[in-house]
């Protein structure tokens, strides 16, 4: 999942970027919540899950630069 989100996000620029991360948290969140997980944990899912996704894309574009 983490690398899926990342080269997607990768592909796109600006705007498309930033609505297609926004559209995917709120189809997560909205996941989360209907498994019953409280708001604020899934929002703490979805956070942890940026940092990852932001992390995949760094190393990614690290060994690229190497």
């Amino acid at each position: 999942m983490v690398e899926g989100i990342a080269r997607i996000l990768e592909s796109k620029n600006g705007e498309d970027a930033n609505a297609f991360w926004r559209n995917t948290a709120k189809q997560i969140l909205v996941q989360l919540s209907e498994s019953g997980i409280s708001p604020r944990l899934a929002e703490q899912e979805v956070g942890t899950l940026l940092h990852a996704v932001l992390s995949n894309i760094a190393i990614r574009s690290a060994a690229t630069l190497a």
